[in-house]
């Protein structure tokens, strides 16, 4: 945007930082599982150590696929998203809410064989995300007639 200063001169308006770029919430939440699925991916034994358990293969290919999952859900968010299609948008985030609480509840079903504190830990950690996707759904047209580009940026939120 090209605008005058005070004396006069003329200026580009340029946005400086990432703040400036609007960004909804049902995109937010898209990066934030695609942020999860690459690390994932690509450090799959972490998450084992921080719970400090050492990981064996199964636990090692478990954490990739969980990784490659949200890597596709979160990407496919955005893209539905970028390109504005409402009932793409619906559809992705219903998906990732969809296998969050079932993350929730196989992990709560499993108290007996991997213990109490895994088995809570692991469904608090899912049940945080399963709220994300629901506030990340409230940010979406209410009617399939309602541009999904009006809706409010998250800055604004």
């Amino acid at each position: 945007m090209i605008v005058r200063t005070i004396r006069g001169a003329v200026a580009a308006r340029v946005p400086c930082t990432l703040s400036s770029v609007p960004i909804t919430r049902c995109e937010a939440m898209g990066w934030l599982r695609s942020a999860v699925g690459v690390a994932l991916v690509t450090a799959p034994r972490v998450p084992m150590r921080l719970a400090n358990q050492e990981p064996t293969a199964a636990d090692t290919l478990l954490m990739r696929t969980i990784g490659i999952r949200d890597l596709v859900l979160g990407l496919g968010t955005v893209a539905a998203v970028r390109a504005g299609d409402h009932g793409d948008i619906r559809r992705w985030i219903a998906a990732g809410l969809a296998s969050d609480s079932l993350d929730a509840a196989t992990s709560l079903a499993s108290r007996r064989s991997i213990g109490t504190r895994d088995s809570v830990s692991a469904a608090l950690l899912a049940l945080a995300f399963a709220c994300g996707d629901v506030w990340a759904y409230g940010d979406r047209p209410l009617s399939s007639k309602q541009d999904w580009r009006s809706v409010r940026p998250l800055a604004d939120a």
